[in-house]
C-alpha cells in the first residue's frame, strides 16, 4: 500500500510540472502587455519600460521560464502587476471565502443530486422519473451566468428573500474574528448569532446557484448506478427472499452505487473551488475566482498563473486522495498497480 501511495505522489507531482509548463505557455500567448496595463493609457514609453523591468518582463521568454520555475520552487508565485502585491498572498487571502462558498455549494449538489438520482432510478420509465431527467438536462444545458442572473432578479429584487449580491456580508456590517475562514462559522464560534444568520443569507443564493448548476452531474451518475446495482443478481436475490423495496433500493442500490459516483463528487468539488469565477464576479463574492476576472482584464500574467496552477494543484490533489481512496476499498486496485 505504501508503495502504491508513492507511486501516486511521484505521478501527482509530474502532473503539478506538467500544469505548471501548458499554464506559463498559454498565458504567454494571450494577447495583451501586462506593463501598459499597468501604466496605464497616458503612461510614457519610459514608464512602461521601467515596468517591464521591474517585473522581469523584459527577458528573454526560456529566462522568464527558468525564473517562473525557479519561484515556484521557493514557494513564489510572483507578484501582481496589477496590486504590487505577492500573488500567493493574495491568493491564499482570498481562498477562504472561496472554500466556504464551495462547501455549501457541494452540500446542495449533493442533497439535490442524490434524491433525484435514487428518485429517478426508482421511477425509471414513469413520468417522475421523465420529468426529473428533463430538469436535469435543462440546469446542465442552461449557461451559469444566466441562471444566476435570473436568481439575483427574480429572488432579489422582486421577491427581496436574499439580500443584494455584494459579497459575504451588506455594506456596514464588520466581519467576525478570522477563525476558521468561513463567516459563518466564526459568527457562530465568536457567539454572534444575529451575524451567522446575515452571513448565511448573503451565502445562500449563490451556494444554491452553484449547487444547481453542478447538481446534474451528480444526479445521472446516481441513477445510472443505481439502476445497475438494482438489477444486478444480489438485487434480485434480496428480492427472492422477500425483502421490502426501500431496504432493497437503499442496501443494494444506492450503498452499492456510491464508489463511482465519489468520483463524480471529487470532480465536481474541484470546479466549485477552481471554476465559479462568473458567479463570484456576479455575486461580487470575494474569492479566487473574481480575482482571476481581475487578472484577465488587467492581463496580470502571474496572478492568472497563480490561480490556474492553484486550481491545478487542487484537482490533482483531489484525483490522488480518490485514488488512494479507491486502493483501500478496493484491493484489485492495488493488484492491478502492482501488476
Amino acid at each position: 500500500m505504501s508503495r502504491y501511495i508513492l507511486h501516486r505522489a511521484f505521478l501527482a507531482l509530474i502532473s503539478i510540472l506538467g500544469i505548471a509548463l501548458v499554464i506559463f505557455i498559454v498565458t504567454q500567448l494571450l494577447p495583451g502587455d501586462a506593463a501598459r496595463a499597468r501604466a496605464g493609457q497616458y503612461a510614457t514609453a519610459e514608464q512602461i519600460a521601467a515596468l517591464r523591468v521591474k517585473f522581469g518582463l523584459d527577458k528573454s521568454i526560456p529566462v522568464q521560464l527558468g525564473n517562473y520555475f525557479l519561484n515556484l520552487f521557493h514557494g513564489d508565485l510572483g507578484t501582481s502587476t496589477r496590486t504590487g502585491q505577492p500573488v500567493r498572498a493574495e491568493l491564499l487571502q482570498r481562498l477562504p471565502a472561496t472554500i466556504e462558498l464551495s462547501v455549501a455549494a457541494l452540500i446542495v449538489a449533493l442533497v439535490i443530486g442524490i434524491v433525484a438520482g435514487t428518485i429517478s432510478a426508482q421511477k425509471r420509465g414513469t413520468p417522475v422519473d421523465g420529468a426529473l431527467r428533463g430538469v436535469t438536462v435543462l440546469a446542465s444545458s442552461t449557461a451559469s451566468f444566466w441562471i444566476a442572473l435570473l436568481a439575483i432578479v427574480f429572488f432579489c429584487n422582486q421577491l427581496g428573500w436574499f439580500p443584494s449580491p455584494i459579497g459575504r456580508l451588506p455594506r456596514g456590517i464588520a466581519p467576525p474574528p478570522d477563525i476558521s475562514g468561513s463567516f459563518v462559522l466564526d459568527s457562530l464560534f465568536s457567539g454572534q448569532l444575529s451575524l451567522a444568520v446575515t452571513s448565511l443569507r448573503s451565502l445562500a443564493l449563490p451556494a444554491l446557484v452553484l449547487g444547481l448548476i453542478t447538481a446534474p452531474s451528480i444526479v445521472k451518475v446516481v441513477r445510472a448506478s443505481t439502476i445497475r446495482a438494482l438489477d444486478s443478481d444480489f438485487a434480485r436475490t434480496s428480492r427472492s427472499f422477500g425483502y421490502s423495496g426501500v431496504s432493497i433500493l437503499f442496501r443494494d442500490g444506492l450503498r452499492n452505487s456510491l464508489l463511482p459516483v465519489l468520483t463524480t463528487v471529487g470532480i465536481v468539488a474541484g470546479y466549485l473551488l477552481g471554476g465559479n469565477v462568473i458567479i463570484e464576479q456576479l455575486f461580487s463574492w470575494p474569492g479566487i475566482g473574481q480575482y482571476a476576472y481581475q487578472a484577465l482584464q488587467q492581463h496580470d500574467l502571474n496572478a492568472l498563473r497563480g490561480f490556474a496552477l492553484l486550481v491545478g494543484v487542487i484537482y490533482v490533489l483531489l484525483n490522488t486522495v480518490l485514488d488512494v481512496g479507491y486502493a483501500l476499498v478496493d484491493p484489485r486496485v492495488q493488484l492491478r498497480a502492482a501488476a
